[in-house]
């Protein structure tokens, strides 16, 4: 009968472990969370300071330039946005990539 009161015994600790793997990954997972969604901000705010800048340098070019001139601009800025975006969107699958390793690895 001892072997079974050991069995139970050993279930239960298991039982228990998993329960604290379980709060540890929720809570890793929150914190990688709190972490991805302040990296986005920054990254919104870079692009934000960005484009206020270029908004700046093009007004004072609007005086000087021909409109021909201003699209070659607009479209150079476009693509520089572009390029932001694209640079925020993949820093952000590397954070997904990194919550979901961090998880799994618990």
């Amino acid at each position: 009968m001892g072997t079974m009161n050991e069995i139970i015994m050993g279930l239960y600790e298991i039982e228990e472990q998993a329960g604290q793997i379980m709060e540890n990954a929720a809570r890793k997972k929150q914190e990688l969370t709190e972490r991805s969604r302040k990296q986005k901000e920054d990254c919104v705010t870079e692009l934000e300071r960005e484009l206020e800048g270029r908004l700046t340098i093009l007004r004072s070019q609007l005086e000087t330039q021909t409109e021909e001139e201003l699209e070659a601009v607009v479209k150079k800025n476009q693509e520089r946005i572009t390029q932001l975006n694209e640079r925020c969107e993949k820093n952000l699958d590397q954070i997904a990539e990194q919550m979901v390793e961090k998880i799994t690895e618990v």
